[in-house]
């Protein structure tokens, strides 16, 4: 195993991230706010794109090529068309906003997850770093790998036992930032009682190369 790695905690991250269930105590600091990686909309863009093609398509070449329409059946086809794009662009508008509603607020006590499951639906919990048990990060595939995005997962031993964050921008480096809080808040508090069960220097064991092969 090579030598020990800290990383230290960033105090001149930005202290105006919105956490709605934010009660800051003194000296508590936001570390960071974790976003959906934007590749999680390729799919979404890509309906959208391929749906207004088609409704463009349908108003251009429609009126032009059904020569047995009148002239007020094609005007009503070229609406038709724009209205779908524009239905289509309210679809992708929400979804786009519902999707980057889904956030992390870690601070230097807590972790908060902000879920938003509709345009008007929203449910936030948090969890206390005294109580957090383990941090993991994991990449499957290739395109994970290459994109640099994959899932982050917090676990502590409440009823809601699990915060599971998909299409976390680097999971390997927001979990140690959460492992370096954690120690820090034990650090902080060797009089109380903490729940943990991860050393500091389990953070080396991110994206750090195995043993070597043994020489033939």
């Amino acid at each position: 195993m090579g030598p020990q790695q800290n990383y230290p905690l960033n105090d001149q991250a930005p202290q105006d991230v919105r956490n709605p269930l934010a009660v800051m105590q003194p000296g508590e600091r936001v570390l960071c706010e974790i976003r959906r990686h934007p590749f999680g909309l390729f799919g979404l863009y890509a309906f959208a794109a391929m749906i207004v093609a088609i409704c463009l398509s349908v108003a251009v070449i429609v009126p032009y090529a059904a020569s047995f329409l009148t002239t007020e059946q094609k005007v009503g086809v070229e609406l038709s068309a724009l209205l779908v794009i524009v239905i289509m662009a309210l679809i992708t508008w929400i979804g786009v906003y519902v999707y980057k509603g889904n956030r992390w607020v870690v601070t230097s006590d807590s972790i908060t997850q902000i879920s938003q499951t509709g345009l008007f639906n929203n449910r936030s919990s948090q969890m206390s770093l005294a109580n957090l048990e383990d941090v993991s990060a994991r990449q499957d595939g290739i395109i994970q790998q290459m994109l640099g995005y994959g899932v982050l997962t917090v676990e502590t031993a409440g009823e809601r036992s699990k915060f599971v964050f998909n299409f976390c921008p680097n999971p390997n480096e927001y979990a140690r930032k959460i492992i370096a809080a954690h120690e820090e808040f034990i650090a902080a508090r060797p009089n109380e009682m903490q729940v943990t069960n991860r050393p500091l220097a389990a953070t080396q064991n991110f994206n750090q190369p195995g043993p070597a092969a043994p020489q033939a």
